[in-house]
């Protein structure tokens, strides 16, 4: 009996969001690999057989997982492919690519984000800082780092204390960063299905990429959240405003970036002020970089390119 290779890539997508959740807790593969695969198996089934089929299928997956490994399940999986299943809707309701993206992002990252929380307000121990600083330490003096530290005038007590600063800043953006590896895996397999399952929307190039006018509100939510946090000594709110102002800070830079390649082709910018640019920002690379950061946040509300709005 011939079996289509669209067939069997259907059959062999249900069978990963039926099997992977626990499968992936009995073989420790859960990761980016894994979530990725996963969500295009959620892709593939949403759009060939309809949402539906695709939420009973990763449901009945996480749920296997539940019931053959009781509650330390939770701990152990992603969340990240119940994502697709708002990406699939977008695709299927024919919203805009960037409203698509942007939701099916932002769930992305609530759910990355989310599972690492516990972690961050439990924190590390004051024996487990000690011994990473102690660690470290010791490495400098190996390498002969400390030494030379102490000729610039800096002492190991005050190197002590910068490497427990930078301790408590890793622990504090650890959602943003976990947030951020999770806006990534959907956009790759976002970027993989609508090359692979050829979306009627087109294609869009890098430098007409875009996000929805109102996705400033998350930046200034995070700007108003550090603000208060800081003003009345809130420890949540400043975490939330700092975590928010990485993801965006991290997101506006590819938007930048965008923004500035579109300018660079732009005819009617001189040739001779493209090198110039070029040139300049190789030379002033921090400032670069921040004036990047800012076009791609103030594009979000004055769309610099005069790109067509979607809402």
């Amino acid at each position: 009996m011939y079996i289509s290779d669209e067939l069997a890539q259907d059959y062999l997508a249900g069978a990963i969001l039926l099997t992977f959740p626990w499968v992936g807790i009995f073989w420790g593969t859960w990761g980016f690999f894994w979530e990725a695969l996963m969500l295009i198996a959620v892709f593939l089934v949403g759009q060939r057989k309809g949402l539906p089929r695709a939420v009973v299928f990763l449901l009945g997956g996480y749920i296997a997982a539940g019931v053959a490994f009781g509650i330390i399940a939770l701990n152990q999986m992603g969340f990240i492919p119940f994502a697709g299943l708002l990406g699939v809707l977008g695709w299927q309701k024919r919203w805009p690519v960037n409203v698509t993206f942007f939701w099916g992002a932002t769930l992305a990252a609530i759910l990355g984000a989310v599972p690492t929380l516990p972690f961050v307000i439990q924190g590390f121990d004051l024996k487990t800082v000690g011994d990473l600083i102690n660690s470290t330490v010791q490495q400098y003096q190996a390498s002969g780092l400390l030494v030379v530290m102490q000729q610039q005038g800096v002492t190991e007590t005050q190197l002590r204390a910068l490497l427990e600063q930078g301790i408590q800043l890793y622990l504090l953006v650890v959602p943003s960063i976990a947030a951020l590896i999770a806006i990534l895996e959907f956009g790759f397999v976002y970027y993989i299905m609508r090359r692979w399952l050829k979306d009627d929307g087109g294609w869009t190039p890098f430098t007409r990429w875009r996000l929805p006018w109102y996705a400033i509100w998350g930046a200034i939510v995070g700007i108003g959240c550090y603000l208060l946090g800081d003003q009345f000594s809130w420890p949540a709110f400043r975490g939330l405003g700092i975590n928010l102002m990485v993801i965006y800070g991290a997101l506006t830079l590819v938007l930048g970036t965008a923004v500035y390649l579109y300018l660079l082709k732009s005819p009617k910018i001189p040739r001779v002020l493209k090198w110039i640019l070029i040139i300049s920002s190789f030379i002033y690379f921090f400032f670069t970089v921040v004036s990047i950061i800012m076009f791609g946040l103030f594009d979000l509300v004055f769309n610099f390119r005069r790109l067509p709005e979607e809402l």
